[in-house]
């Protein structure tokens, strides 16, 4: 069962003079969602997608709140995987509601992680860091994998799609090239490059953060932050 990220209270306007004569009037209001995964997933959850479910085995997938690799004695949401198919895609998803029905939001803001790739390293099919593409994106339905795929249009690899844009890539100043050394690294996303989405009529859609790899080795990430704002 999926937890929701954020319940926004609505904003209500009063205007009239009588009691009998008040208008309610709901005002689209930006919402933000603060996500600290030492404090555990609050509403986030893992999937994978493009890779054959029969053969999940030699993935490596793993996911979940996990200890940092480092004596921090933090925690952070971990998604690994073993890119065996040179297209694995790795997210957490979660559902906003209580939203503006039927507005166009545009979500921006910062996602903070650990990652084994560093800068300008050598790999196979591609780099470990700069080969593995982070994404951000909205849907209205839930994002989950249907056969092979995303049942979303996420783009392929450095490619932006319908549902979701690159952002960055994984690559962290301070990890190694040989995987063994986590570096930390942020990106924001300013509002003028967000991504825009409609909520639906109900007044919600699905948030996902998640990493498309042309690298074909192992990516091994710890989401410590999510700051995400959704402005209509």
């Amino acid at each position: 069962m999926q937890r929701y990220l954020f319940i926004p209270a609505a904003v209500w306007l009063l205007s009239g003079c009588d009691a009998d004569d008040i208008t309610l009037v709901t005002t689209p209001q930006p919402v933000t969602i603060n996500t600290d995964f030492n404090d555990g997933e609050q509403g986030w959850s893992a999937g994978f997608s493009d890779y054959p479910v029969a053969d999940a085995d030699i993935y490596e997938l793993e996911s979940g709140i996990a200890d940092l690799p480092d004596d921090s004695g933090q925690q952070g949401f971990r998604l690994k995987g073993m890119n065996r198919s040179d297209d694995l895609f790795m997210y957490l998803k979660g559902e906003v509601i209580r939203l503006s029905p039927n507005t166009n939001y545009t979500v921006h803001g910062s996602i903070t992680f650990l990652s084994n790739a560093g800068v300008d390293c050598i790999g196979i099919g591609g780099s470990p860091g700069e080969s593995v593409y982070m994404k951000l994106g909205a849907s209205e339905i839930e994002p989950e994998q249907v056969d092979f795929y995303l049942n979303i249009d996420k783009g392929q690899q450095s490619q932006s799609g319908n549902d979701a844009i690159v952002i960055g890539n994984v690559a962290a100043q301070d990890a190694s090239c040989d995987g063994n050394t986590f570096g930390s690294k942020t990106i924001t996303v300013a509002l003028e490059d967000g991504f825009e989405i409609q909520s639906s009529t109900e007044g919600t859609f699905w948030l996902m953060v998640g990493t498309d790899s042309g690298y074909e080795g192992l990516t091994d990430l710890y989401y410590t932050e999510i700051n995400l704002t959704l402005t209509p």
